[in-house]
């Protein structure tokens, strides 16, 4: 059974919850990050969520996002993610911001409400990696001009974080 951190508005931990009952309706506000891999050109790598997500399934996302366990630093948490998820180590990264939002998923009913660290790190665009494909269906690398219009004109096609975080790591 997977555990995630509570937290309060100010991000200060509250007490710990299963993943499943965090995302029942209306969300219980916990602990989460978004990790954001830029090539040399400042492209972003974008995945696709994979089919058996129970939140916001086949939706593009950022590279890579997750819980950090209760009390585990959320880079540690991130970098092992980054690995389990994406095949990507050894890549460093840095807290760039916080994105708080809530936002229910009309196809599951379960809700994300997040305290998510957005975290930004560099890959070459060259670099292999090995994504997961029980959790990633697809992935691509893309302009983050473009992107933010696609995002503004079809915002159905992508997780409701992405924009926000987006604007984090622009800050």
């Amino acid at each position: 059974m997977s555990l995630v951190e509570l937290v309060a508005s100010d991000g200060s931990a509250v007490g710990t919850s299963t993943v499943e009952a965090a995302h029942e309706p209306p969300g219980r506000l916990h602990r989460a990050f978004s990790v954001l891999l830029l090539d040399e050109s400042g492209r972003l790598l974008l995945q696709r969520r994979a089919a058996v997500k129970t939140r916001f399934a086949l939706r593009w996302a950022n590279t890579c996002c997750g819980h950090p366990r209760p009390g585990e630093p959320v880079a540690t948490a991130a970098a092992r993610r980054l690995t389990e998820e994406m095949g990507v180590a050894s890549v460093a990264l840095s807290e760039v911001g916080v994105y708080v939002y809530r936002a229910a998923d009309p196809d599951s009913g379960r809700v994300e409400h997040e305290y998510d660290h957005v975290l930004v790190g560099r890959l070459d665009a060259a670099a292999p990696f090995d994504y997961d494909p029980a959790e990633v269906a697809a992935v691509e690398w893309v302009s983050t001009g473009l992107l933010r219009l696609d995002v503004e004109l079809n915002p159905e096609r992508y997780a409701p974080w992405l924009a926000g975080v987006l604007d984090v790591a622009d800050q």
